[in-house]
């Protein structure tokens, strides 16, 4: 039988959910960045496939803390989730399925934060909130990104990528 945290009989059913969305998500979102990093590297755009491998990395990290966490509870993880989904060569279109996601993924984490802290678990709390930070800063540069691309124009945006 998993140990629980002290004081918290099975209340943390609400934990095991979220870490379990936050397996599925992080899955979708290794998935995403790996085939951007092969779909830019394929064109040509070395700092975008280098950006995106290095994304894919990251959610990989995020993932590994979500089963470890999963691992504690003694719980299986279920491996089901969203297949990638990104519009081909429409460079605007990729970063806004990427907003998209990483904003689903931190809406779910900052549910999970609350959750975890609902029933004492501090320990699962704090890597949601530390795959949190990862997901806003993900949605800071993406929000960069677009603000560039109205600024100087695909075009240009695109030539400094090589």
């Amino acid at each position: 039988m998993p140990l629980e945290p002290i004081g918290q009989p099975i209340a943390i059913g609400g934990v095991v959910a979220s870490l379990q969305l936050g397996v599925s998500l992080h899955l979708t979102a290794v998935e995403h960045y790996q085939t951007l990093a092969a779909h830019f590297g394929r064109w040509g755009y070395s700092k975008l496939a280098a950006k995106y491998a290095a994304d894919a990395a990251e959610e990989r990290e995020h993932l590994d803390a979500l089963l470890k966490r999963l691992e504690y509870y003694d719980v299986q993880p279920k491996y089901e989730h969203d297949q990638p989904s990104w519009p081909r060569h429409d460079f605007e279109g990729i970063l806004a399925s990427n907003y998209d996601l990483e904003t689903a993924t931190a809406n779910a984490e900052r549910a999970a934060v609350l959750a975890c802290r609902r029933v004492g678990d501090e320990v699962s709390a704090q890597v949601f909130a530390a795959n949190l930070a990862g997901s806003d800063a993900s949605i800071a540069a993406i929000e960069a990104a677009q603000k560039v691309l109205e600024q100087i124009g695909l075009d240009n945006y695109l030539a400094d990528q090589v």
